[in-house]
């Protein structure tokens, strides 16, 4: 008596395996491809949540990596043009001395002042990226304008009618913990002084020198000239803590940029043996699909 052989159920699971097994092997020769494990969140199951804290802590982190870069190129600028300050200061100082001591009378000092007037305003208005640096909050205006400036009487007192920015500190946050106030403004004493010494001569009576005056002006610019140096060291001191603080900012983020990699890539050794031994299960599965898809009733 002759058996009824069925092929349909068998040849159905068969084919079920072999199409989970090509979607296995398609998915591991991508990940092996791209170097990830997928394409999405989804694709690294319980390592997921773990990706998404240190993406969000990445993001925070780089943010305030850019403004902890940003401050420093300010206070660099704002160092750079102090130390140009603290120069003119010591080129004014020779000046009133030559006019102390009457060694050239063909200058015109009035101009000289002029010029020197011009100048400190134009340091003490510098800009970076449309901010104003010495104007303390004000950013947005310039903060120096010394046609504001009241012609000195001698002895001359303090003016500072030029100044049209605040004495706010800018602060960056650097850390969770910690923020670093950095800057100094254009109100402060060492720049007052060097306008009101550079005032005195570009409004000089030349022809009838008064002595008090420019001594006076020359004493200003000695004290300008120590008060611009200490804040050109404030300056310095700013920009080695931003610095430090920028380096470990990076350190940080190279580390977690190492776990995030971590988590989203393969193992790409362990990745080609799983493909070579999942081919090997397909070729099996293609061949015992062959045989069952050729069984005939006739056959039995």
């Amino acid at each position: 008596m002759m058996e009824r052989v069925s092929s349909w159920g068998l040849s159905q699971a068969l084919l079920r395996s072999t199409m989970a097994t090509q979607a296995r092997l398609a998915e591991k020769q991508s990940a092996s491809a791209s170097g990830l494990k997928g394409e999405s969140y989804a694709d690294l199951s319980a390592d997921s949540a773990k990706l998404i804290s240190m993406e969000t802590a990445v993001a925070r982190l780089q943010a305030r990596s850019d403004n902890t870069q940003t401050a420093l190129d300010r206070v660099e600028a704002m160092h750079t043009a102090v130390g140009s300050m603290v120069d003119l200061a010591g080129d004014l100082r020779t000046t009133l001395s030559q006019m102390l001591a009457d060694t050239d009378d063909t200058v015109d000092y009035n101009a000289v002042g002029q010029g020197l007037l011009s100048d400190l305003a134009d340091l003490m208005n510098l800009q970076m990226d449309g901010r104003y640096l010495f104007g303390g909050s004000r950013t947005t205006a310039a903060p120096v304008d010394t046609s504001l400036l009241a012609v000195p009487a001698t002895p001359s007192a303090a003016d500072d009618g030029y100044y049209l920015g605040d004495d706010v500190t800018q602060s960056v946050g650097v850390s969770d913990q910690s923020a670093i106030d950095y800057g100094v403004t254009a109100g402060e004493s060492g720049f007052e002084k060097i306008l009101r010494a550079a005032n005195i001569l570009a409004n000089a009576d030349t022809s009838d020198l008064d002595q008090d005056a420019i001594a006076e002006a020359y004493d200003l610019a000695t004290e300008a000239l120590d008060e611009l140096l200490a804040a050109q060291g404030r300056l310095s001191v700013n920009a080695s803590r931003l610095e430090t603080f920028g380096e470990r900012q990076d350190a940080a983020l190279s580390l977690l940029g190492d776990r995030i990699s971590d988590v989203k890539s393969v193992d790409v050794a362990a990745v080609t043996v799983e493909i070579s031994q999942l081919q090997s299960i397909l070729e099996a599965s293609y061949s015992a699909l062959s045989k069952v898809s050729s069984l005939s009733l006739t056959d039995f």
